[in-house]
């Protein structure tokens, strides 16, 4: 498997970004083809400090070249547009293969 995994930092306004990422977002990013599993959620810190991150995203593909064909699909592309509306404060984007 291939894995995409999005980390967001904290935004200015957290339930703003929530209602987004929940009714617009995560719903254009779930459409993507070929994707195998999504899971989302809000970071919590074992210690009840501030996580670093606010979100974080995983997505899997059985490859990188389904992961890349899923991302420049319709879908894809309109998930990625969907970036732009999202009132977030940056993010990090990182993939890997399963060892």
């Amino acid at each position: 498997m291939f894995h995409m995994v999005v980390t967001y930092n904290r935004p200015a306004d957290t339930e703003a970004f929530l209602e987004h990422y929940r009714t617009s977002h995560a719903v254009k990013a779930a459409k993507m083809p070929g994707l195998r599993s999504f899971t989302w959620g809000t970071t919590q810190s074992l210690d009840g400090s501030e996580p670093a991150a606010f979100l974080v995203a995983s997505l899997a593909f059985d490859s990188k070249d389904a992961m890349l064909a899923a991302l420049g699909s319709p879908e894809g592309v309109e998930a990625n547009a969907d970036m732009e509306l999202m009132p977030h404060s940056g993010f990090a984007m990182h993939t890997y293969q399963d060892a």
